[in-house]
C-alpha cells in the first residue's frame, strides 16, 4: 500500500485499487486483471460510464468505478479525477510486471461504424497527452449527456495520474457517439499492449532509463 496526499494505492499483481479524495469529491477506482465479470461504474454520467466499459472491455481487466461530488456538481471534475485515478491503477498494475518484463507501450487503430481512430500509450514516468480531433463528430461540443471537452479531460488525467504518455487522434466520424467510442475502443486496445508480457526486458521498463521514476 502507498499512501500519498489525497491518494491511497493499493496494488496486488492482478489487482489495484486507488481511492482520491478531495475537497471536490471522492473517487475509487479498481481494476482487476483476470476472469471477466460484469464492471460496476457509478460516475453520474450515462455516456462516461458507456465509454468506461468500452475501455475496460477492449483493455482486458475488470472495472469498478464510483463518484461522489462534494461540492459543486462539475462534470470536468468527475472525468478528470477518475482519469487519474484509473491511470494511476493502471501504472501500479505495471509496475508489478515489471520484474517479470512487460510491454509498457502500445498503440491501436479500432473503428466504430464511419468513425476512425488511433491512441498510443507509453508508460515511461513521464506525464503528457495530446488529443487531435480531426473527425467532425469529435469536435462538436456535446456528445450525449457530456461535453466533449470532459472526455479530454478524462484522457489529460490518465496520463497524470498514470506518468504517461497518452496520444489520441479522432480521425473520421460524422456522429460524436461513434467518434468517441472509437478513440476508447482504441485507447483499451493499446493499453491491453501495455500489458504484454516481454520477459527481454524483465526487471526494466519501456524508456531506456529502466526505471519509471
Amino acid at each position: 500500500m502507498t499512501d500519498y496526499s489525497g491518494m491511497r494505492v493499493e496494488t496486488s499483481p492482478s489487482r489495484a485499487s486507488v481511492s482520491r479524495v478531495t475537497r471536490e469529491a471522492e473517487v475509487l477506482v479498481v481494476v482487476e486483471r483476470g476472469d471477466r465479470r460484469e464492471p460496476s461504474l457509478d460516475t453520474g454520467l450515462g455516456f462516461f460510464n458507456h465509454m468506461l466499459e468500452m475501455v475496460a472491455w477492449h483493455a482486458g481487466f475488470n472495472l469498478d468505478v464510483t463518484f461522489r461530488q462534494k461540492t459543486f456538481p462539475l462534470a470536468h471534475v468527475v472525468c478528470e479525477d477518475i482519469g487519474m485515478a484509473l491511470g494511476m491503477a493502471c501504472a501500479a498494475l505495471l509496475r508489478e510486471a515489471i520484474p517479470e518484463g512487460v510491454e509498457g507501450v502500445g498503440s491501436a487503430w479500432m473503428p466504430m461504424d464511419e468513425a476512425l481512430a488511433f491512441s498510443a500509450v507509453s508508460f515511461e514516468g513521464r506525464s503528457n497527452h495530446v488529443v487531435r480531433r480531426t473527425a467532425p463528430g469529435s469536435r462538436l461540443e456535446r456528445v450525449e449527456d457530456m461535453a466533449t471537452a470532459d472526455m479530454v479531460a478524462f484522457f489529460e488525467g490518465f496520463a497524470q495520474g498514470g506518468r504517461c504518455t497518452v496520444q489520441l487522434d479522432i480521425v473520421h466520424g460524422e456522429d460524436p457517439h461513434h467518434s468517441w467510442e472509437a478513440a476508447c475502443r482504441a485507447f483499451g486496445v493499446s493499453l491491453r499492449t501495455c500489458f504484454r508480457p516481454f520477459p527481454f526486458r524483465a526487471g526494466l521498463t519501456v524508456g531506456v532509463k529502466g526505471t519509471l521514476d
